[in-house]
């Protein structure tokens, strides 16, 4: 963690993030001089993620084998959120164990942009998708005010990344 500078010294509102490796790739949301986080995939067929930050450790997996939500736990296996698809909407539900509650979708229908959404705080982030660009493939935006309302802001914003990802690989295994 010591790798990762903290949110609290972010001093731009974009943050791009740049993907490494070929055949087992890992993800790193920077501002082009410092590192704020990385997401890195597990295991053989890449069923759990792990999010590294400045504030923590996280790991996402499956719930279980066939379902589809999505479980946060902290690396000494304690349940921090849940991760809830919505049926039949483009809506992604998280619930943490602190009371954040915050929904991720795209707000208009062919829309690059995703965004997580509070009904107190209005739009926390967006990570917006950037298209033919295998080096960058996304774009992390936040209001800089946003950094002292919300805590879990590095959390938010490589969860959106993933779930980013978990979707455009559903895709491509639909087509």
């Amino acid at each position: 963690m010591d790798q990762f500078r903290s949110f609290d010294q972010l001093r731009v509102s974009e943050l791009p993030v740049l993907r490494h490796g070929f055949w087992r790739p890992w993800y790193e949301l920077t501002d082009g001089q410092f590192s704020y986080g990385k997401l890195t995939y597990t295991g053989a067929l890449k069923r759990a993620c792990l999010l590294e930050t400045a504030n923590g450790n996280w790991i996402v997996k499956r719930k279980n084998w066939i379902g589809r939500k999505l479980v946060i736990e902290q690396p000494d296996g304690m349940e921090t959120g849940l991760v809830t698809p919505e049926i039949w909407s483009r809506k992604i539900t998280l619930e943490l164990n602190n009371g954040l509650m915050a929904t991720f979708y795209n707000k208009k229908i062919l829309s690059r942009t995703c965004t997580w959404v509070n009904e107190q705080l209005g739009d926390i982030l967006n990570v917006e998708t950037k298209i033919w660009s295998r080096k960058n493939p996304f774009i992390v935006k936040m209001d800089l005010d946003m950094i002292k309302k919300v805590p879990e802001l590095p959390l938010l914003a490589l969860l959106g990344i993933n779930l980013v990802l978990l979707k455009q690989a559903q895709a491509a295994a639909a087509s």
